[in-house]
């Protein structure tokens, strides 16, 4: 059965929620100002909240979308995936600065923010990959990219209400992140063609490009 593709305002739809994450991640670090006298949860502003919480959702519904609609497009996978980096980058470094700085010491907060850039700079990095493999600067939707999105989403609201960011929740994400970009280089390296959707090794088959 012939996919219908939508026309209109509704093939721009999946675009408009990635670029509604994209901009609205640059909010972050103005709305932990917001204060008022309810509603707040351990000083983390309920606007704050809110704000985080639906640029996630936007994350899950611009795949969706463009999946529903049929508008998949390599400029959408490509913007997605430096939206998500934006608010990986933004999320984490309003928590770190905002939130949790003054019960960390100089060495531990210049430390997680190595860790921070080493991820975003991992993530970047997969574009230019799949850039030079396949001439399309996408990012896998494999599992393990998959997991470390949601351990990062998770891990910027669990520091935030916590106040403080446990060593062993750095040292996982930053493991994960790791294992993801060899399972990505691997697939770009060695696979024939490029599927967005490929769920990672020992988890799919993937035909080898000829030597």
């Amino acid at each position: 059965m012939e996919k219908i593709k939508a026309t209109g305002f509704k093939k721009y739809l999946p675009n408009i929620a990635t670029f509604t994450r994209l901009f609205g991640t640059f909010s972050l670090p103005f709305l932990v100002n917001f204060e008022t006298n309810f509603f707040n949860f351990e000083n983390v502003p309920w606007i704050w909240i809110i704000a985080y919480l639906f640029l996630v959702f936007t994350d899950s519904v611009d795949g969706i979308l463009a999946r529903k609609l049929h508008a998949e497009s390599d400029f959408g996978a490509g913007i997605d995936a430096l939206s998500d980096t934006a608010l990986l980058v933004m999320g984490a470094s309003t928590v770190f600065v905002k939130f949790v700085r003054e019960g960390l010491s100089d060495f531990v907060f210049y430390l997680y923010i190595a860790a921070l850039i080493f991820c975003a700079v991992n993530k970047l990095g997969m574009m230019l990959v799949s850039k030079i493999c396949f001439g399309k600067p996408n990012m896998l939707h494999s599992y393990p990219q998959k997991a470390f999105a949601v351990g990062c989403y998770a891990g910027v609201a669990f520091w935030a209400f916590l106040r403080t960011v446990p060593a062993w929740s750095i040292v996982f994400l930053v493991l994960l992140n790791i294992y993801a970009t060899i399972d990505e280089v691997a697939y770009c390296v060695r696979s024939k063609e490029y599927d967005v959707d490929f769920k990672g090794h020992g988890l799919q088959k993937y035909e080898l490009r000829k030597k």
